[in-house]
């Protein structure tokens, strides 16, 4: 299925802690192409009203750059009406739905968010796939709500529940089927095949972003803002991909004009599945 428009095209993802201001303050200027206000695991369960309360000021403050931001909201679902009220009220763009169960767990928040924004919607929502039970769901989340944008791994609480370790090929196998269900979904598959944790070793980062763009995997996420550079590098398309992607759609538009329904483009045949993906490669340079 090709992706509808409301399919996210965040390359890259940064996620900052609502109650830390120092952190807040900096992330503007980051370079991400969103922010994730996170309201869930780096908030400290005495600190979590305080965090919503002051949502309204951390949204002001990334506002100031050109990031989308977002929030990661909480479980369980007193807590999550709560945020997301918060957050409507903010304008963000995005929701973050912390441990998507299925399709009527994210029908249910899309109707309150439905409710909260009126006729003209605007907030999507970035299911988070935390949960051994919801991995058969997946694309039924996926296309649970024309607010759902994307889907997401929560690869930490994921592989705490299985018992294997969040770089483990189980959790690969798993993203891998993400990004099926998320095509099916004709939405967009986000996040990375293995760990972006260590900024350091930037040659892994690039690999590892390199194999989930391959894999499709649209853009990812990261708590550091020296990784963002790598992922908004990595998730666009190259020099070298968008001349081959014109000329293949120049030679489309030559073919058809002399009545040929077959051609090649450097010594390789070009067929319809071929130009689709010239126009995803235009598509997300533009």
């Amino acid at each position: 299925m090709t992706q509808t428009q409301r399919a996210a095209t965040w390359r890259s993802m940064l996620y900052v802690p609502a109650n830390v201001p120092r952190f807040v303050t900096k992330a503007p200027g980051a370079g991400a192409d969103a922010i994730i206000l996170d309201l869930e695991d780096s908030v400290p369960v005495a600190q979590k009203d305080a965090a919503r309360d002051g949502l309204a000021d951390a949204v002001a403050t990334c506002r100031t750059g050109p990031s989308a931001v977002l929030v990661r909201i909480n479980r369980p679902l007193r807590m999550a009406v709560r945020d997301i009220e918060a957050a409507i009220a903010c304008g963000v763009d995005g929701i973050l739905v912390t441990k998507a169960m299925d399709g009527g767990h994210v029908r249910l928040l899309a109707e309150i968010v439905d409710e909260l924004e009126g006729p003209t919607p605007r907030c999507v929502l970035l299911p988070l796939i935390e949960s051994a039970s919801a991995i058969d769901r997946m694309a039924e989340i996926g296309a649970a709500s024309p607010r759902v944008a994307g889907l997401l791994v929560g690869a930490e609480d994921l592989a705490a529940e299985i018992g294997c370790t969040s770089d483990d090929e189980v959790m690969v196998a798993i993203k891998r089927r993400m990004a099926v269900a998320a095509a099916q979904a004709g939405v967009a598959a986000m996040g990375t095949l293995g760990s972006i944790a260590d900024f350091r070793d930037q040659e892994k980062l690039r690999d590892v972003v390199a194999r989930s763009r391959r894999a499709g995997f649209t853009g990812g996420s990261c708590i550091h803002p020296a990784v963002i550079p790598i992922l908004n590098e990595g998730f666009a398309p190259s020099e070298k991909e968008l001349d081959l992607a014109r000329r293949q759609i120049a030679a489309a538009e030559a073919a058809e004009a002399g009545g040929r329904g077959s051609f090649e483009v450097d010594g390789r045949m070009v067929d319809e599945p071929i130009l689709r993906r010239a126009r995803r490669i235009l598509a997300s340079a533009r």
